[in-house]
Parts: structure tokens; C-alpha cells; sequence
């Protein structure tokens, strides 16, 4: 659920760049999220319908469904409350080698 809320904007020009994920991710939870994490929850939360992404444009953002979902206001406990089950398919996001530990530097860097 943490993941669903570190991702902002409801379309492709007002989402989230990866390190802006990362950042709120850290913010929100105290901790970077490991690459395999950030993987699996994006994906699980892509199978639900509630984000998509688009690894080329380096952009992430919630669907009308993950927007309009609880999960992502309010507590932690209502947001888990709120939480459709996800499913537990195989990753469906990947991202090439090395632009997650390229996102992490640069959120540590301070860099946008």
C-alpha cells in the first residue's frame, strides 16, 4: 500500500519519475525500497488496476480506479482496509539494469 501512495499524478505528463517514487517511498515508510520490492508492488499494483507506468518515459501514476481507492489517503490502517486484494502474478514491470540503483543515487545525490 506505501507503494500506491509514493505514486503520484493520474496520467503519463502529471506521474511520478522514479525518483520521485523512491522519494516519497522513503518519506512516507522511512526506507528506500529494495529494486526486487519496488518491482513486485508496481507490478502487483498494475495487475490490480491501480497504477500504470511507462518504463521509457520514466513515469508512474495511479489509474481512475487506484485514485478514486482509499488505499492511498487517509491512515495506514484504512488505506490496508481499502486495499483490494492484489493479485500475485509474475513481475510484469522490469526495468533495465541499473536505473533503480541510478534513481536511489540521485534521490541521496539530491539531484532532480
Amino acid at each position: 500500500m506505501w507503494m500506491l501512495r509514493s505514486i503520484g499524478g493520474e496520467d503519463p505528463a502529471r506521474g511520478s519519475s522514479l525518483r520521485q517514487v523512491i522519494a516519497v517511498a522513503d518519506y512516507l515508510n522511512h526506507a528506500i525500497p529494495r529494486e526486487d520490492e519496488f518491482v513486485a508492488a508496481v507490478s502487483r499494483l498494475a495487475e490490480a488496476g491501480l497504477v500504470e507506468f511507462d518504463v521509457a518515459a520514466d513515469r508512474y501514476w495511479r489509474t481512475a480506479a487506484g485514485q478514486s481507492s482509499a488505499a492511498h489517503r487517509g491512515s495506514f490502517t484504512a488505506g490496508l482496509a481499502a486495499l483490494p486484494e492484489l493479485p500475485s502474478a509474475s513481475p510484469s514491470l522490469a526495468l533495465p539494469a541499473g536505473v533503480f540503483s541510478s534513481a536511489v543515487a540521485g534521490y541521496l545525490q539530491g539531484s532532480p
